[in-house]
């Protein structure tokens, strides 16, 4: 694999797996590295378990998701497969985050409190819920939500 190959995969590494397979199983989160866990990039290449990614762990998690975003096939990624990978991954985490709301929202009212925030181990919301929370009615929309990522996350 060519260097400029494994940076460029090493990046949407980094980024689409954050997005994919982030809430999988019980809804724990195994790795925001920020919590003290594991990043879910580095669960996954880490298949042995040692705590350590090998450089035979990393070509064969880039090959994997080389094959994963070459739809059809062809060798190249071009921009519109890179593009579409992305899309699917963010779909997917939007998925996956809202099927924890759900949970989360013990009421069922459509908003998080900050208590049902805490029980369904939401600590990023907890941590910023002062913050994200704009109307100051002690529950969270998903508007607020939304807004309060896109605010954090926009481009500088």
């Amino acid at each position: 694999m060519k260097l400029h190959q494994l940076v460029l995969l090493t990046g949407l590494a980094f980024t689409g797996f954050a997005y994919a397979n982030h809430h999988e199983g019980n809804n724990k989160r195994d790795g925001d590295m920020r919590d003290g866990g594991m990043n879910p990039m580095f669960t996954q290449f880490d298949k042995d378990k040692d705590g350590k990614i090998s450089q035979a762990e990393l070509k064969e998690g880039m090959d994997k998701l080389f094959v994963e975003i070459d739809t059809n096939k062809d060798g190249s990624i071009t921009k519109e497969e890179m593009q579409a990978h992305h899309k699917t991954m963010h779909e997917k985490y939007q998925g996956a985050m809202q099927e924890r709301w759900k949970l989360a929202d013990k009421d069922g009212d459509g908003l998080l409190s900050k208590t049902e925030a805490e029980s369904g181990d939401m600590p990023r919301l907890v941590r910023d819920f002062d913050k994200l929370d704009k109307n100051k009615d002690g529950k969270l929309s998903h508007e607020e939500t939304e807004a309060g990522m896109k605010k954090k996350y926009r481009p500088h």
